[in-house]
């Protein structure tokens, strides 16, 4: 094997693939990184087991082949070179690199040894806008749960039937769902589960408004076609639980506020909340809004008070302060409405000028301390 490439373009893209490469394993070859020299053409691929991704770079190729190399080693030594065209070689089990003024060698492993990479098959690929994807994202992973007993849950529900698209993210204590009209999908599979972990790569690398992303689904894994960059990713099994039960339809009350006001508000009070809850509690009548907070640890309270406009009897209710600085950042309007109904009944949350079934979020109340 024999290429060129520049210092800084390799840096680059070895820095993309660094995303996939697990920092410890107890499989080795996974600290390592795929490099295939192809006809004017190069490839390098990670993997962690359950997450793929591969580059293709165009590329001075003089001999094609193959080998692993470790990954963090390599960028490591790349990253520091000065600006030039960096040359790679293979001798046996080692690599030469080298450049105008100096060389480095470190040790390669059989490309065969490295875990065989799902096949991409372009015929099978639906291109969708790169920027509604991305969107989608944004509003939904962060609300995935971390507990791995409930496996369903660490991922995000892609449904594609009928003429929108609709993902949802739910831990039990929160919940995002967001839908968007898109007819290229229509109808053509079944619900998926994707671990966030691969959506959150995806917004790195769809930086054109005008780019395309082509989906590719598999019996058990999903590919995402970004041009350069090939992401693949196992699915979590189902089923996902039933959220549209769980989704408040007649909350008699609402309350409309500035965003930013109570966001900041929020962040204040919720320095004093307790470590473990960050409980805000929120007093709601006659259109103004209390928020204060205790800790018993610290010998510390906070209070304030802020003006909205609010429509139903008045009502005391616990939210974690984490939950709600979470949410309000994905709201895009200057104002954001709650309905609520009980303390211990969900809030839904959504912005006035985004209809409710494209975008909302729920938030289950803490119990207030008596």
């Amino acid at each position: 094997m024999k290429f060129a490439l520049s210092k800084s373009k390799l840096a680059g893209y070895l820095q993309h693939v660094l995303q996939v490469v697990p920092s410890k394993s107890t499989l080795p070859i996974l600290t390592n990184i795929l490099i295939e020299a192809l006809e004017g053409k190069l490839k390098i691929s990670a993997t962690d087991l359950d997450i793929s991704m591969t580059v293709s770079i165009d590329s001075k190729v003089v001999k094609k082949g193959s080998a692993a190399l470790p990954a963090r080693i390599l960028f490591d030594i790349v990253k520091e070179l000065p600006e030039s065209e960096v040359s790679f070689e293979t001798s046996g089990s080692r690599i030469e690199m080298k450049i105008p003024n100096g060389s480095y060698r470190i040790s390669s492993i059989s490309a065969d040894d490295f875990p065989k990479l799902p096949a991409v098959n372009t015929k099978k690929e639906i291109k969708i806008p790169g920027q509604d994807l991305v969107k989608m994202i944004r509003k939904t992973t962060f609300a995935c749960s971390d507990d791995e007993t409930r496996p369903a849950l660490n991922g995000v529900l892609w449904q594609t039937k009928g003429d929108r698209m609709q993902m949802v993210a739910t831990d039990g204590h929160r919940l995002a769902k967001v839908s968007m009209e898109n007819t290229k999908l229509k109808g053509m599979y079944d619900d998926v589960i994707i671990p966030p972990k691969v959506l959150n790569l995806i917004p790195k690398f769809v930086t054109d408004d005008e780019q395309e992303v082509g989906i590719i689904f598999g019996e058990n894994n999903i590919i995402f076609n970004l041009g350069e960059i090939v992401l693949t990713s196992r699915l979590i099994e189902g089923p996902y639980p039933n959220f549209e039960q769980v989704i408040p339809s007649s909350n008699d009350k609402k309350l409309s506020i500035r965003k930013e006001d109570l966001a900041s508000a929020v962040r204040r009070v919720s320095i004093l909340s307790n470590q473990l809850t960050h409980q805000v509690k929120f007093a709601a009548k006659d259109n103004k809004l209390e928020l204060s907070t205790a800790n018993a640890d610290v010998g510390g309270e906070g209070k304030e008070t802020l003006t909205c406009d609010f429509e139903g009897d008045e009502i005391e209710i616990g939210y974690n302060a984490n939950y709600l600085a979470d949410i309000l950042q994905k709201m895009e309007d200057d104002e954001v409405i709650f309905e609520l109904s009980t303390p211990i009944a969900a809030g839904v949350i959504y912005a006035p000028t985004v209809p409710k079934d494209e975008y909302l979020c729920l938030v289950m109340p803490l119990r207030l301390a008596e």
